[in-house]
């Protein structure tokens, strides 16, 4: 384990006979040891050198969806199996999208400011309401089709972007974009909900920002890297952003986007409800017995 996981996940693995680890317990040049000796890894965020897999690694258990912090040509390369665990979290970084959505359109950081002042008025206290507004959703895995069914139970306009979908309008509904920068200018509001790739890496930069209408709020509960930060910074169009991902995390205290008013920022937690972090902990235990018994479901299987 390269980071701590739910209790009830590792008793799962003992009590399956597994000899379990846990590397955030011991120092760090004796976690090197045991994560070089490991024959299966089970991963959170930490970064896995290409290295590992030229040892006895035969298997890489991830405790969420996405896989950026893992060398997949090495794995692949070496026959190292990779699974995840998809929706395990949807529901809770659906809802941490919402709260930042809801959060910025209701001015509430300047309105909490004010409040200690007992202040009741004033510009920076315009909220904007959802209903009717228009939300771009980019990617539609389980965790962007909540945002999307969440967003329009509050009566907002949907329209997606994913390679997963076609046409004009999804099974729900929602209107297909054609292109990302035909549907920029159309979105009030810009939520994030794709994997970090080489192919998506900076997709929203100072050109795309520069795109989106005066007051869209912009959202990453998904990856640092998607955006460009700094052109997101410069940007003074924009009508809240809210950043569960950055690039660096934790984002330096210098940064332009901290100390903001139309800026909030979460420590990368939007998948950290209680119920999210057991689920997590207990599929990726799950696809370690299962990649043992020789059952992995192949919806889960990355590598």
């Amino acid at each position: 384990m390269t980071e701590p996981v739910h209790p009830d996940a590792l008793e799962m693995l003992r009590a399956a006979g597994l000899e379990v680890t846990e590397a955030a317990e011991l120092a760090p040049e004796a976690a090197a040891e045991a994560l070089a000796a490991a024959e299966i890894v089970l991963v959170r965020t930490r970064p896995l050198p290409e290295a590992l897999m030229a040892g006895p690694v035969r298997m890489i258990a991830k405790h969420g969806t996405g896989v950026d912090n893992i060398p997949l040509a090495a794995a692949r390369a070496a026959g190292v199996v990779l699974a995840n665990t998809p929706g395990a979290n949807a529901a809770a970084v659906a809802e941490h999208t919402l709260m930042l959505m809801l959060a910025l359109a209701k001015r509430l950081p300047a309105a909490r400011a004010m409040a200690a002042t007992g202040r009741r008025e004033g510009p920076e206290l315009e909220a904007a309401d959802l209903a009717g507004r228009r939300i771009l959703i980019i990617g539609l895995g389980a965790i962007g089709r909540r945002v999307a069914a969440l967003a329009a139970a509050f009566g907002m306009e949907v329209t997606v972007l994913a390679r997963s979908v076609s046409g004009a309008r999804t099974p729900e509904g929602y209107r297909i974009a054609e292109s990302l920068a035909g549907a920029l200018p159309m979105a009030d509001v810009l939520s994030l909900h794709c994997p970090l790739s080489p192919e998506t890496k900076g997709m929203i930069g100072a050109a795309e920002i520069a795109l989106l209408p005066e007051g869209a709020i912009v959202l990453n509960t998904a990856r640092g890297g998607l955006i460009d930060e700094a052109a997101l910074a410069a940007a003074r169009h924009l009508g809240g952003i809210g950043l569960d991902a950055t690039e660096v995390e934790p984002l330096p205290a210098d940064h332009p986007l901290q100390g903001r008013d139309d800026v909030i920022l979460t420590p990368h937690t939007g998948a950290m409800s209680a119920g999210a972090f057991r689920q997590m902990g207990m599929e990726a235990a799950r696809n370690i017995l299962d990649h043992l018994d020789g059952r992995l479901d192949p919806a889960r299987r990355v590598v």
